[in-house]
C-alpha cells in the first residue's frame, strides 16, 4: 500500500511540472484568450507598431511553421525567475508545433528592464543559449537604453528570423 501511494504521489508530482522541473501554478500566468502572437500587457507600444510586429511573425510562422511570441508584462510574480516564468507561458499558451516543440517566447520584462527568450527543444537546435543571448545583446539592448524598445525588438525579431530559417 506505501508502494502505491508513493508512485501516485510521484505521478502526480511529476503531471504539474513544466519544462523547467519546477511546480508551476498556470492560474497566475495572463491569458491569451485570443491567441495574439503579441500581448503588450504593460502597454509600451502604439498599435501601429503591435501591428507591425504581430504582422512580421504571422508571416514568419506562416513561411515556417515556427511560432513565436511576445509578451510585455510589469511583474513576473508570484514568480522569481524570469527564465521559469517565460517556459511556463509557453507552456500555458501551446506556443509550437506539438510534433515540432518549435515555439520561442519572448518575454519582457520593462520594470526591471530583462528580457528573456525561451525556446521549445526543436527550436533550441538552432537558436542556441548563445545565439539568443547574443542577439539580446547585440541586436536588441542598444535599443531598449536609448528607450525604443520597438526598435530592439524589431531587430531582434529580424535577427531570430535570420539565424532560425
Amino acid at each position: 500500500m506505501k508502494k502505491l501511494i508513493l508512485i501516485g504521489f510521484v505521478i502526480l508530482c511529476f503531471s504539474c511540472k513544466s519544462d523547467t522541473g519546477i511546480p508551476v501554478d498556470y492560474s497566475t500566468l495572463p491569458k491569451n484568450e485570443n491567441n495574439q502572437v503579441l500581448l503588450d500587457l504593460s502597454h509600451i507600444f502604439y498599435d501601429a507598431q503591435i501591428d507591425s510586429l504581430s504582422a512580421k511573425i504571422i508571416a514568419y510562422e506562416n513561411q515556417s511553421t515556427n511560432e513565436i511570441v511576445i509578451l510585455t508584462v510589469d511583474s513576473i510574480a508570484p514568480f522569481e525567475d524570469l527564465h521559469i516564468y517565460s517556459s511556463a507561458i509557453g507552456n500555458y499558451w501551446g506556443v509550437g508545433k506539438k510534433d515540432k516543440n518549435n515555439g520561442l517566447v519572448i518575454v519582457f520584462l520593462k520594470t526591471q528592464r530583462r528580457i528573456w527568450l525561451s525556446t521549445g527543444d526543436g527550436a533550441t537546435k538552432v537558436l542556441t543559449d548563445s545565439i539568443c543571448q547574443k542577439i539580446i545583446d547585440q541586436r536588441m539592448i542598444p535599443y531598449f537604453k536609448e528607450g525604443n524598445y520597438y526598435l530592439g525588438l524589431d531587430k531582434g525579431l529580424d535577427a531570430i528570423i535570420n539565424a532560425w530559417h
